[in-house]
């Protein structure tokens, strides 16, 4: 999970500035895969995708009570589209995450296939057969 400490953090991605193209994708899968291990292990705590508007990072992952987000469709946890209300810049009082939590994200961190799940496709506009995807 290469961008992991990126989006823990308001100072990630070179504090905004340096977003890669595949960050949003990679955030939905980590928040999708890490909610899905932390259920399965009894975590009282669940993932979000946060939006955050304004400067520094985008993309943030923040961890909520799991209470806070039950009946929440998981797509609407992974996309940003679900804050309840909750700002991170104005109500940042997290829950700790609990061991069940940080066996999940240890598991999800030793995962290589994770990052795997995302392809992005990086294009040229007006030049269809330029390839930008070719690894220097």
């Amino acid at each position: 999970m290469k961008y992991w400490e990126e989006y823990r953090s308001k100072w990630g991605f070179g504090d905004g500035d340096a977003v890669p193209p595949d960050a949003w994708a990679l955030r939905y899968v980590y928040v999708r895969e890490i909610n899905r291990l932390a259920q399965a292990k009894g975590s009282a705590v669940r993932l979000i995708a946060y939006d955050r508007g304004g400067v520094h990072n985008p993309y943030l992952i923040c961890s909520v009570p799991a209470d806070a987000v039950k009946g929440v469709p998981e797509p609407d946890l992974c996309k940003g589209a679900w804050a309840g209300g909750w700002k991170p810049e104005r109500d940042w009082a997290e829950p700790a995450d609990d061991d069940a939590m940080l066996e999940a994200v240890e598991e999800a961190l030793a995962n290589d296939d994770i990052d795997g799940l995302v392809d992005v496709d990086v294009s040229i506009a007006d030049e269809p057969g330029v390839d930008c995807n070719i690894a220097a």
